[in-house]
Order: C-alpha cells, then structure tokens, then sequence
C-alpha cells in the first residue's frame, strides 16, 4: 500500500489516513490470531486480483465483509468505514494524486481506447468521451460494499452509462449467481466478463421473431438468444447483472428502433430504385461496417430476424 509514504503529510493522515489506519492495525495485532492475521492478509491480495475473481479462481477466493465480521466485528466496521473513505475522500487528495494520478485521468486514458463513445456494457448507451468537460460515474463492477479492499482498484473502476449503473446494475455482484425471483445476489460463484479484458467478449446477437405483425411487436413476440461459445456463466452474468434481454427486446419492439429500421426498408422500396433485398444487404453491411453507430449490432440480428420470418 501506497500510505506509508504520504504521512508526512499531517493535515492528510489526521482526517482520513493516521487514525483509521493505527484502528485498523490495533484490531489486527491485539485482536486476531496468527491464523486468522494470515487469512485476512490472503483477502487483501484475493479480492485485489480482480481478474482471477471475474474468472472464479478457485484458489483466489473473495473474501466479503461477512467473512470478516466472522473474525472480528470491530475490525469489519473499521474495514468499510476506512475503504468507504478511500474512494469518497482519499483518492482525491493532492498528496495521493501526486503518487498515483488522478482518477479523471484513469477516464481520459479509458475513453481513448474506447473511441465508439458507447457503455461496454449495453453496447447502445452514450458514455462521456474526450470531447466533454465532464465524465461518467465509476461503478465498482465488484461492489464496494461487499467486498474490503479494492474500493480504489483502478481494475474495479469501470465506467458505464447511466442506465446500466443507476437503473440495472445498483448493487449486483456479477460473480454471484442471482436467485431468480428475489433479484438478491450471494448464491454460489460464477464467471463474470473482466472489465478490462483485451480479448473480445464475442458474444452474438440472435433473434427469432414469432409473428410476423411487427406493427404490434411485444417483447413476448421475440426469442432472444445471447451466446458466446464457452463463456455460458459470463452471458448468464451479463444478462442477469444488467437487464440486457429486457433492454434489447425493449429496443426491437420501439416506434424509433426496431420497428423504424423495418419501416425504412419497406418505405424506401417501396417508392425508391432499389428492392427490399438490396436495401437490407446495404443495412447489413453498414452494420457491420459499424457496428455501435445506432445500435447496427442490434439492427442486424433484428433485419435478420424479419428476413428469417418472410417479413422482408
């Protein structure tokens, strides 16, 4: 940890650093056996290897705020008191920025990789780019109230769009399976996609529509499948996590998506110089040619889908 260097500071360690952190040893020294000294000091390095986590390592188990006040209740509520501050006040403190930089910079950095502007997450959401003076919210993708110690682990920050941090995301750990009918997470472990993975997810997009009255398309019109070949727990993660069948379907049956991306092909054959065909293969290849310029990864399956169904 970075905080034995910044204690010169005083005005710094009195507020947030010197106390919390002298509480915290105190617990651990007087109050913790070896054995148990041992088995926190093992989370501390677990729940900081967010990759190994997303991926359910067997030998790297989280441990959660539970597992510590299993140990010692004085030492958890010292736990989330200290690693709630690290992120509302610490991490921005001029002696802390001046050691690890700034967490505006961590988002400049990731949305100059992520040039489409889009969430990773939806794939459709507008997410802040280089060309604002703001940014988006970070969403600790493993929640910071359930698990001590990576409330500041860059590799836990994940920016995201409103609608899948505020709306469908909230608290959810995607590396706990969600029982279907509470909506509670804290079943047994399961992959989760890594945020910061630099391989694609490659999940594909398949729809099958089961009428052909588009004009009235419900969301109980459409069997949506989600896969990406051996990645079966990460899908369940992503679906469950962030209400991703809900959303697309939401997205195929709206006046200004799916049923306008359907009503632009039959209006333009209809009093243009090209056939329903040829303006469906110029739509698929302008959505693969962009994929995430208005949602084209979901305009494809579902043009697809219409064409399947004799629609087109």
């Amino acid at each position: 940890m970075f905080f034995g260097r910044i204690f010169d500071d005083e005005s710094i360690t009195k507020d947030y650093l010197d106390g919390p952190i002298r509480q915290i040893y105190e617990l651990f020294k007087t109050r913790l056996t070896a054995d148990q000294r041992q088995r926190v000091s093992e989370w501390y390095s677990n729940n900081n290897d967010i990759e190994a986590l997303c991926a359910s390592n067997p030998d790297k188990p989280p441990a959660t705020y539970a597992d510590i006040r299993a140990i010692n209740a004085e030492l958890e509520t010292a736990l989330k008191d200290f690693c709630t501050s690290l992120f509302a006040n610490v991490i921005h403190l001029k002696a802390v920025v001046s050691r690890i930089g700034e967490i505006d910079a961590h988002y400049t950095a990731f949305v100059a990789e992520n040039t489409e502007g889009k969430c990773p997450y939806c794939g459709y959401g507008d997410i802040k780019g280089v060309h604002h003076t703001r940014r988006d919210a970070y969403d600790h993708f493993l929640p910071k109230g359930t698990y001590a110690f990576n409330s500041v682990n860059f590799r836990n920050l994940a920016p995201m769009c409103h609608e899948c941090n505020s709306t469908y995301k909230l608290g959810k750990d995607p590396t706990r399976h969600i029982d279907p009918i509470s909506r509670k997470t804290g079943g047994t472990r399961r992959k989760a996609f890594y945020s910061y993975a630099t391989v694609a997810s490659g999940i594909t997009v398949t729809v099958i529509l089961k009428t052909k009255d588009v004009t009235k398309l419900l969301p109980k019109d459409i069997d949506l499948q989600l896969t990406a070949s051996g990645r079966e727990e990460e899908v369940e993660a992503w679906k469950d996590v962030f209400g991703i069948d809900e959303r697309y379907k939401a997205k195929f049956c709206g006046e200004n998506d799916g049923k306008a991306w359907l009503e632009h092909i039959v209006e333009e054959a209809e009093n243009g110089d090209m056939t329903r065909e040829q303006l469906l293969a110029q739509a698929l290849r302008a959505a693969d040619r962009s994929p995430y310029d208005s949602a084209n990864f979901l305009k494809k399956s579902f043009l697809t889908a219409c064409r399947t169904a004799k629609i087109i």
